[in-house]
């Protein structure tokens, strides 16, 4: 449709924000957003930097490591649980 860039879309949307907000109001909103999107990228960075440290200290291979392990235990209970019952199930069909 209409190209407009990122300075004109800005721009409409603060003018829309102050027709329908109003001057008054309209410097606190900005205000708490702009808290908001700073808390949002503390949060972002901590959390970048615990990842981070976690695989820099080797905790996430020993991690996945066990995961995996966990996985490999429950798809051979799984198949140990499933086999009595194919066993059950040819033995019914030769029964009939």
């Amino acid at each position: 449709m209409f190209e407009f860039g990122a300075f004109s879309e800005i721009l409409i949307i603060l003018v829309a924000a102050l027709i329908l907000i109003g001057p008054k109001e309209l410097p606190r909103i900005l205000y708490q957003c702009g808290r908001w999107l700073q808390k949002m990228r503390h949060l972002s960075q901590q959390m970048r930097q615990g990842l981070d440290h976690y695989v820099d200290e080797g905790m996430f291979d020993e991690y996945a490591e066990t995961q995996h392990k966990k996985q490999l235990k429950a798809k051979r209970k799984q198949s140990s649980n499933q086999k009595p019952l194919i066993k059950r199930t040819l033995k019914k069909n030769d029964d009939e």
